[in-house]
């Protein structure tokens, strides 16, 4: 079974058929995932942002949402995302696969009562194969790496924080990092294709527009479904 994750707008792509929703209580609470199939393939998928659209990324909980996936058999998950771009020199909107993060506040862990140390990344097979699937059928512009700075949430960055953290990553964005981190405690495969929708606050002199930013959010999640929808065929035959 493979695992997906994304935004408001992947409730709108009806993705799977024989749909069934599931709340799978954790030892860090209730997830909220629906079970079905996508081209002869199982499919575990989880709108981070709960079906009712309610939950802000401070309140996502991914420890509860990662457990839940690895206890329906989930070991690779495809996520999808959107982010602002700290690059002048990118074209928006585009589509983003990072190759590494930056997370310094979330503090999101499985290991609250033991001590136990990993390596965070990114899944590099299935990064991979968001790229090549990404170069062959996206109708937006494709940047193969990228570091994504994760903040908090739920109130966007200010100009003088995006003018510090523009220096050392290339998108921003306030999921990706956390998921990331406790996927790897769980041993569970992640990466991440982002639209980039926005230039963050003060990048070429931007302001950021909330309704802006979800509404080009909205017409590039079209895209990032049909990239996803290829890579869950090739992922699904190799596990």
């Amino acid at each position: 079974m493979i695992g997906v994750i994304g935004g408001t707008h992947l409730l709108e792509a009806n993705l799977l058929e024989d749909k069934k929703e599931l709340e799978v209580q954790t030892p860090f609470g209730l997830a909220e995932i629906d079970v079905g199939i996508l081209n002869g393939i199982k499919v575990a998928l989880i709108q981070r942002h709960g079906r009712k659209k309610d939950r802000p990324p401070h309140r996502i909980n991914h420890q509860a949402n990662f457990y839940a996936l690895k206890s329906l058999g989930v070991r690779k998950v495809v996520a999808m995302g959107s982010a602002g771009s700290l690059r002048e020199d990118i074209e928006i909107p585009a589509v983003m696969i990072p190759h590494d993060y930056i997370d310094f506040f979330s503090g999101v862990t499985v290991f609250n009562n033991s001590l136990v140390y990993i390596t965070p990344g990114f899944d590099e097979e299935i990064r991979r194969t968001l790229i090549d699937i990404a170069k062959r059928i996206s109708k937006l512009p494709v940047i193969d790496r990228g570091v994504y700075f994760q903040t908090r949430g739920p109130r966007l960055e200010t100009r003088a924080e995006i003018a510090m953290i523009k220096n050392f990553a290339d998108c921003v964005g306030m999921t990706a990092g956390s998921e990331a981190t406790v996927a790897k405690e769980l041993g569970i495969k992640y990466a991440i294709i982002c639209t980039i929708d926005n230039y963050a606050h003060g990048v070429r002199s931007a302001s950021v527009d909330y309704e802006e930013i979800i509404k080009r959010a909205k017409e590039s999640a079209k895209n990032c479904v049909e990239i996803v929808k290829e890579a869950i065929k090739v992922l699904g035959s190799n596990l």
